[in-house]
């Protein structure tokens, strides 16, 4: 088994030629042999040296040959050190600069800015776009409204202070009329409105145990609303909505060729809490911009040759949720980094001017 070497094994040449061979596979696809590296390389070194060293990268587990007589792929490994060692500092074009910024500084609903959001990082990276909302619990209310849909089975509209609408569906043990449903959420929006989520339990919480609301129906009605519509409904469902885009186009890339690579991604999709757990891990560690993220089979069982670049976004400077993109470890990782930061900085700001 390959061993990984400790990053001052590496030699000026080692470190080159993993260089030219990674930035050679995200461009082709392909496996890189040594006479092609040796057609890259600036030194001008024989495809003799160079099938010397790559064996060197191959042994201590930085790449690795797929088919016999085949050149070399990158292992997680070798794109790991690429980016904590090799990668150069990229910025985008001034043209995409002003593109970016022209399309999300038009939107004015939080919603539509965090969609679009989504399909611009897709479509400057050509992977999949994603933008992790701010978590329901510590956004603001601002108006809450319940519909009946029929007996016992409650349709809850959610508005937060920055616009952002959520529907959800409620359960509850009592059939109310359409009446009770409109004065329970009056009520609420009178007593919660500015203040979070959280907050609103809490205080549903201590009027729970005021004799008061033990016989008041108006007020009963209201602290078993309000305890089913503010907050998530058990431990598996999330607290912050995933906004994707691109999906049509990922699934042109090389690497989803495979059905069943093709199918890991849409349940992925389908069952969004291992993503938003991830992504969730990497804002603890309280990062200053983006953080790469090599293989995702630890949070995503199948997708060991992903790779995450999120990055969390401040409002107020605070932070309060991730964007960034998702897509085949053989990725641009210049680009995505430097797109996913500069995208970051301007959601938040946009975000922000919407309080």
């Amino acid at each position: 088994m390959a061993r990984t070497a400790p990053l001052e094994e590496l030699t000026d040449r080692a470190r080159n030629t993993l260089k030219l061979l990674i930035r050679e596979f995200v461009r082709t696809g392909k496996p890189v042999g040594s006479r092609r590296l040796a057609k890259l390389d600036p030194e001008g070194m024989s495809p003799a040296t160079i099938r010397n060293v790559v064996a060197d990268l191959e042994e201590m587990g930085f790449v690795t040959q797929p088919h016999t007589s085949a050149g070399r792929i990158p292992t997680s490994e070798g794109y790991r050190f690429y980016v904590d060692a090799l990668l150069e500092t990229s910025t985008l074009s001034t043209s995409d600069l002003k593109q970016i910024a022209a399309s999300l500084e038009k939107e004015t609903d939080p919603g539509e800015l965090m969609d679009k959001t989504s399909r611009i990082l897709s479509l400057f990276s050509s992977n999949l776009g994603f933008v992790l909302a701010p978590p329901l619990s510590v956004t603001v209310l601002k108006r809450i409204e319940f519909v009946r849909i029929a007996a016992q089975r409650i349709l809850v509209i959610l508005v937060t202070q920055t616009g952002l609408v959520q529907h959800r569906m409620i359960q509850i043990d009592e059939d109310l009329s359409q009446t009770d449903l409109d004065q329970a959420g009056r009520y609420l929006v009178t007593h919660f409105s500015g203040k979070t989520l959280i907050e609103a339990r809490d205080e549903l919480l201590a009027l729970m145990s005021e004799e008061k609301a033990l016989y008041d129906r108006m007020l009963k009605n209201v602290v078993m609303l309000g305890s089913a519509g503010l907050m998530p409904q058990d431990s598996g469902e999330s607290d912050s909505e995933v906004y994707f885009g691109g999906t049509a186009g990922i699934v042109r890339q090389p690497e989803l060729s495979d059905v069943n690579r093709l199918l890991v991604l849409f349940q992925t999709f389908e069952q969004k809490s291992h993503l938003v757990k991830l992504i969730t891990q990497c804002l603890e560690a309280d990062p200053p911009g983006p953080v790469v993220t090599i293989g995702l089979e630890d949070a995503i069982p199948g997708m060991k040759d992903w790779t995450l670049v999120s990055s969390p976004y401040l409002c107020d400077h605070q932070v309060m949720g991730s964007l960034g993109v998702i897509g085949p470890s053989r990725m641009e990782y210049e680009k995505a980094i430097s797109l996913v930061d500069y995208v970051a900085k301007l959601f938040g700001r946009l975000i922000s001017q919407q309080q």
